[in-house]
């Protein structure tokens, strides 16, 4: 949906995101959270990320990532690094997934002073376990373990559901969202 905003845009737009920092890492640090399911678990994963089951028994699989030192130095540099961007004069589309309060409090931090747009991306959870699944580069139930958690650190200017709107009719909401916040 980033890409598909960002080619929308007039103007110059970066995008950038959680992924993109993540995969800047050696993958030994998240060996295994970028397949279907996280079987390797070494002394690197540990100063990365593992992936931890928070279902209960007979539940729908659901996981979340505990962050090493490694990660947590990452995750904590990701919106000081998009707020370096803009302050250079960039304008960004930063997709950020909130794992925890401490990934909120930062990007408060960075972003303080900036006109932020922001926009909550939802979908039911039985659509989130189909994509992930048909993906196959990440642990499934990972979605589900943050379905929960992403959305309880902030309130946005617009909410779109990919699970009930194309990304094409969510680009167009987003849009005339922030032109009517423009005007």
């Amino acid at each position: 949906m980033c890409r598909a905003l960002q080619a929308r845009i007039p103007n110059p737009y970066l995008v950038t995101g959680f992924d993109d920092f993540i995969f800047m890492s050696a993958p030994r640090y998240y060996r295994g959270a970028d397949t279907g399911r996280q079987d390797e678990r070494d002394g690197f994963t540990a100063l990365g990320v593992e992936m931890v089951t928070t279902s209960a028994p007979g539940a729908p699989v659901a996981v979340a990532a505990s962050f090493g030192p490694v990660f947590r130095r990452l995750v904590d540099s990701m919106a000081p690094a998009v707020r370096a961007l803009v302050d250079g004069g960039n304008a960004v589309i930063f997709d950020h997934v909130l794992h925890d309060q401490a990934m909120y409090d930062g990007y408060c931090r960075a972003t303080a002073g900036l006109d932020v747009f922001t926009v909550g991306v939802t979908c039911p959870l039985d659509v989130l376990d189909a994509r992930e699944r048909a993906r196959g580069d990440r642990v499934l139930g990972r979605a589900r373990g943050l379905a929960g958690i992403v959305h309880t650190f902030c309130s946005y200017d617009i909410t779109v559901d990919t699970g009930a709107a194309s990304t094409e009719a969510c680009v167009a909401a987003i849009l005339a969202a922030l032109a009517a916040r423009v005007r």
